[in-house]
C-alpha cells in the first residue's frame, strides 16, 4: 500500500493539501458563526457543557501556560492518564498506537521516537534525539523504555513539529512531555495486581495524601518481571526476549507555605535488566558469510552469546512556582543519572566471530527560571533563561572479534579492542514569546530563542591480541572541542470563528546541534540539522460538543538530517544533505452517547530525500553485506510510514452491581524502511489491543486485557552491519488479568 505515493506528486500536493484544509476550516467557522464571542482579545471560554454526550476539555502546557488544547494554535495530541489505561498504554513503547504520527522504536532499552518522520535513531554518550522528553517540565536526555510505567501520570502531551522556542532543549521533531499527578493533601490510593501469559506478573501502587500543615506528597510504585521470554536461544535453549525484572518509583513532596508560593520536590528511580531489547537474529531474507543456525519464532535466536541489557538510574527535582502582582516566576532545578550495560552478539550466528559490550554512564544538569505574565494580560508573554550540561562516556565499548574472550577460534587471531570515550556538553539559551490580539478574535504568536552550546570531546583506543600482547594503545585521538549556536522562531497567526472553531497558520524553524562520535571517536563532528516547518492547522468542536476534529497540514524543509550508520561494530552518526516531508495529520473524537465514544487519528506523509551524494548503502547478497557509498536522492526517510492510523472505540454501561466496559483499538502503519538506502523494510502491519473491564462496589476492578492481538511481526531495530543485517522484534502477542483497589 502506497497512498502517499500516489495522493502526493510534488510541492504543488502540498499546496493543495493546505488549501483543502483551509476551506475546511472555513467551513467549520461558518456552522458556528452565530455563536462568536464578542471579547477579541480574551481567550475563547469553554463552551457550556450541555449534557454527559459532550467531550471532557482537556488542559495542555504546550505554551508553557495552562490552556484549553482546542485554544493553542499548535498539532497536539494529548493523551489522558485514565485513557493510557483503558488502551493497555504502559509504556512508551506502545505510546504510537495512540498518537498514529508517532512511530517509536526501541534501541537497547532506549526509547526512540520519530513525530512525522523526523527524529534519529541513534543513542550514546552525549548524543540527544530529535525528539524531546520531558517529565514535568524537566528534560530527560537519554529515556529509558519504562518511563510510562507507574500509575502516576495525568496525561501525555505530543507536541507535533520543531519545539524550537520555549522549551529546554531544542527539538526538530516534536516533543513528549509527560505530566504526572500533582499531590493531593485529600488521601486516595490505586494498587493493582497483574499476571499475563509469558509468566509475566506486575504489582502497582499509587497513594497521595497530606502530611500536616500545608505539606502533602504521593508516592508510585511498579514491579514487573516475566518467568519465560518471548523466545528461546536455540544455540543453547535459554529464553531470550525477557524481562526478568523492572522496578520503578517516583514521589513527590509539595509544600504551599502561602496562596501565591508552591514548592515541589520530586525524586525517581528505575532499575531493570533482561534480554528484551537486545535479543536479534539475521534479517528475513538476508545472508551472512558465517553459517546460520535454526530459528523457531521470530522471537527466536541461535547465537553463540547471550544477550542481556541493564539499565539503573533516576534523578531528584525541585520546582518553585511563585505568582507576583503582574505575573508568575518559575524556578526548575534538575539532577539525573543512568548506567546502562548491554551485551549483544553482533553476527547473530552460533558462530564465535562478533560480539559487543558496551557499558554507559551518563549524567545530567539543568536549571531553568521562567517568567510568564498573568491570566488577565491583553498581551499573553513568556520569557526564560535555561542551562543544560551533560556529560556521557563509554567505559568502555569492548568488541570482541572472531571468538569469544580467551578462547581460540577456529576463524584466526582474536582480538577485543576498547573504546573510552567522554562526550561534555555545555548549553545556554535565552528565550522569550508572546502573544497579542491584532483583530477581532485573531491572535499574533511571536517567539524567538537563541542557543548556544559547547560539545568537547575526550577519547582513547586499544587492543588484546589473545595469546599476544595487551592494552596495545592505538593511534592517540586528540581533545576536541566545538561551539554550535543557532538562533530558532516561531510565528504564528490564529483566528477563532467561533468557541468552537479556530484555525492557525505557523512558520517555525527548528535546530539540534551536532556533535561526536564516541563510539568511534576518530570520525569527524557531525553537523546539526534545522527543520523550517510551514503548517495551518484546525482546533475545532461541533455538533454541540459532540464531535472533536483536529487537523493540519505541514511542510517540512530539513537540512543536515543526522542518521544512523554502521561503522564496525558500532554505530555511529552522519549527515544527510537535504529532504522534504509534508502531509496531513488529524485527531478526532466522537461522543456517539453517554456510553460510547469513537477515537482516533490518521497522518498522511510524503518524504524524500532531495539531496544525499554520500549516502552507505548495505547491498544485500547471498554471503552478507558489501557496502558501497552512492546517492540516496529520492529515498525514503527511515521509519517514515506513507499512512498510519488508529481508531478506539470504548464502551461503558452502569449496572446494578457497578459497571462494565470494554475497549478496542486497532492500528495501522503501511511499513518503512530503516535506512536511508530504502533496502532493509519494515512491512505493513495490523495490531489490535483491547480491554473488558468490570468496575465492582468499593472500588474494586477487574481488567482482561490482550496487546499486539495480530502477532505482528513489528521491528524496533532493522540494521545493516558491514558483516550482516540483523532484527529485533517488539513483543508478540500478549494477555492476561489485573485486579485493582481504589481507596
Amino acid at each position: 500500500m502506497n497512498i502517499a505515493s500516489s495522493a502526493f506528486t510534488g510541492k504543488k500536493a502540498g499546496l493543495v493539501l493546505g488549501c483543502s484544509l483551509a476551506a475546511l476550516c472555513w467551513a467549520a467557522g461558518a456552522q458556528a458563526q452565530a455563536q462568536a464571542p464578542a471579547a477579541p482579545s480574551a481567550p475563547a471560554q469553554a463552551p457550556k457543557v450541555v449534557d454527559d454526550t459532550s467531550i471532557e476539555e482537556i488542559i495542555v502546557t504546550a505554551q508553557r501556560r495552562e490552556e484549553r488544547l482546542q485554544d493553542v494554535p499548535i498539532a497536539v495530541a494529548a493523551v489522558t492518564g485514565q485513557q493510557l489505561e483503558k488502551q493497555g498504554i504502559l509504556t512508551t513503547n506502545d505510546l504510537g498506537r495512540a498518537v498514529p504520527s508517532a512511530t517509536i522504536t526501541n534501541f537497547s532499552g532506549y526509547v526512540v521516537p520519530r513525530i512525522r518522520g523526523v527524529g534519529n535513531s541513534v543513542i550514546g554518550p552525549g548524543y540527544e534525539g530529535g525528539v524531546a522528553t520531558y517529565i514535568d517540565g524537566v528534560y530527560i536526555a537519554s529515556a529509558p523504555a519504562s518511563l510510562l510505567a507507574l500509575h502516576n501520570i495525568e496525561r501525555i502531551e505530543v507536541l507535533k513539529g520543531p519545539q524550537g522556542t520555549l522549551f529546554g532543549r531544542n527539538a526538530t521533531g516534536g516533543l513528549i512531555q509527560v505530566v504526572t499527578h500533582t499531590p493531593s493533601a485529600d488521601p486516595s490510593g490505586t494498587i493493582e495486581i497483574g499476571a499475563g501469559n509469558y509468566q509475566t506478573a506486575t504489582a502497582d501502587v499509587y497513594v497521595t495524601g497530606g502530611l500536616g500543615g500545608s505539606v502533602a506528597a504521593d508516592f508510585a510504585g511498579h514491579v514487573g518481571g516475566q518467568g519465560k521470554g518471548y523466545g528461546v536461544n536455540r544455540f543453547n535453549g535459554k529464553d531470550v526476549y525477557k524481562a526478568n525484572d523492572d522496578i520503578a518509583v517516583r514521589t513527590s513532596l509539595l509544600y504551599t507555605p502561602g496562596d501565591n508560593t508552591a514548592i515541589r520536590l520530586s525524586a525517581d528511580y528505575q532499575k531493570n535488566n533482561g534480554s528484551l531489547y537486545t535479543s536479534s537474529q539475521l534479517a528475513p531474507g538476508t545472508g551472512s558469510p558465517l553459517p546460520q543456525g535454526y530459528i523457531n519464532s521470530a522471537w527466536d535466536i541461535n547465537a553463540d552469546l547471550d544477550p542481556y541489557s541493564t539499565y539503573e538510574g533516576g534523578g531528584v527535582s525541585v520546582r518553585i512556582d511563585q505568582t507576583l502582582g503582574f505575573g508568575h516566576l518559575s524556578s526548575i532545578t534538575a539532577y539525573r543519572k543512568s548506567d546502562n550495560a548491554v551485551f549483544s552478539d553482533i553476527d547473530s550466528t552460533p558462530t564465535p566471530a562478533v560480539g559487543i559490550s558496551t557499558h554507559q554512564y551518563d549524567h545530567q544538569f539543568s536549571q531553568e527560571l521562567q517568567l510568564s505574565s498573568g491570566a488577565t494580560s491583553p498581551i499573553q508573554w513568556v520569557t526564560g533563561l535555561y542551562y543544560f550540561q551533560s556529560a556521557g562516556r563509554f567505559d568502555p565499548v569492548k568488541a570482541m572479534l572472531f571468538g569469544p574472550f580467551q578462547q581460540p577460534s577456529p576463524l584466526g587471531t582474536i582480538g577485543t579492542s576498547y573504546t573510552y570515550g567522554n562526550q561534555r556538553v555545555d548549553a545556554l539559551a535565552g528565550y522569550a514569546q508572546a502573544t497579542a490580539a491584532i483583530a477581532d478574535q485573531t491572535n499574533l504568536t511571536v517567539g524567538l530563542r537563541y542557543s548556544t552550546e559547547r560539545h568537547r570531546l575526550d577519547a582513547s583506543q586499544s587492543f588484546d591480541v589473545v595469546g599476544g600482547p595487551s592494552n596495545v594503545p592505538l593511534p592517540a585521538i586528540p581533545n576536541q572541542s566545538k561551539r554550535y549556536s543557532d538562533p530558532t522562531w516561531r510565528i504564528s497567526l490564529d483566528h477563532r470563528f467561533s468557541p468552537e472553531a479556530m484555525v492557525y497558520a505557523s512558520y517555525n524553524r527548528g535546530f539540534k546541534s551536532g556533535g561526536y562520535n564516541v563510539p568511534s571517536p576518530a570520525a569527524p563532528a557531525f553537523a546539526p540539522e534545522t527543520l523550517d516547518a510551514y503548517e495551518v492547522g484546525l482546533k475545532s468542536d461541533l455538533f454541540n460538543r459532540r464531535f472533536r476534529l483536529n487537523a493540519a497540514a505541514f511542510y517540512y524543509d530539513y537540512k543536515n538530517l543526522q542518521v544512523l550508520k554502521a561503522d564496525g561494530v558500532v554505530t555511529t552518526v552522519y549527515n544527510g544533505a537535504a529532504s522534504t516531508v509534508y502531509g496531513l495529520d488529524l485527531d478526532f473524537e466522537a461522543r456517539l452517547s453517554s456510553n460510547f465514544t469513537l477515537s482516533g487519528g490518521a497522518t498522511l506523509l510524503h518524504d524524500r530525500f532531495t539531496d544525499f551524494p554520500a549516502a552507505i548503502i548495505a547491498n544485500q547478497v547471498p554471503g552478507g553485506v558489501v557496502t558501497t557509498i552512492g546517492s540516496a536522492k529520492g529515498n525514503r526517510l527511515p521509519q517514515t510510514p506513507d499512512f498510519a492510523a488508529t481508531v478506539t472505540a470504548d464502551y461503558h454501561v452502569p449496572t446494578s452491581f457497578g459497571a462494565v466496559g470494554a475497549n478496542v483499538s486497532y492500528s495501522y502503519n503501511d511499513g518503512y524502511y530503516s535506512q536511508p538506502d530504502n533496502i532493509l523494510r519494515q512491512p505493513s502491519y495490523n495490531t489490535v489491543a483491547a480491554t473488558l473491564r468490570m468496575e465492582l462496589p468499593h472500588g474494586i476492578g477487574l481488567r482482561l486485557w490482550g496487546r499486539n492481538l495480530t502477532n505482528a511481526k513489528i521491528t524496533q531495530n532493522l540494521s545493516a552491519g558491514t558483516l550482516n543485517s540483523v532484527v529485533t522484534y517488539a513483543a508478540p502477542r500478549t494477555f492476561g488479568l489485573t485486579v485493582s483497589a481504589d481507596f
